[in-house]
């Protein structure tokens, strides 16, 4: 199996509840923008995302500076979303179908700052899935 590539992406996403609550135009705005901030990171000169994968699993930790109860999973629909859109649009993996990305509940931490710690992990396809 390869190293993983690890990045740090300087926000989190908003949690589907919230983001499923957006006016149209303003949920096209908070998802370009943490795209575009994926983007910085996956080209980032010296740490920058491998190309061609077949097969990735995808782990996070979303750090917050707010001590609240927060469901992973509600975060984990949207930070998926953008994530594997975005693999798939540099050309990390072909296509973000079950066979292809497999992503868990994101961790969630308190810090003193906002911002997704993103590891994509490549497999083989004979790892286990």
């Amino acid at each position: 199996m390869r190293e993983p590539y690890v990045c740090t992406i300087p926000s989190v996403p908003p949690s589907n509840n919230v983001y499923q609550r957006l006016h149209w135009a303003k949920r096209e705005r908070v998802r370009k923008e943490f795209q575009e901030q994926l983007w910085a990171v996956l080209n980032e000169k010296g740490n920058r995302c491998p190309r061609g994968l077949e097969r990735v699993e995808l782990k996070a930790v979303l750090h917050f500076t707010e001590r609240r109860r927060r469901d992973s999973d509600n975060f984990g629909a949207t930070l998926w979303k953008f994530v594997q859109d975005m693999l798939v649009r540099e050309g990390v993996i072909p296509d973000d179908t079950a066979d292809r990305c497999t992503s868990y509940a994101p961790g969630i931490l308190l810090a003193e700052s906002e911002y997704t710690l993103l590891v994509v992990q490549p497999c083989r396809d004979g790892d286990d899935r």
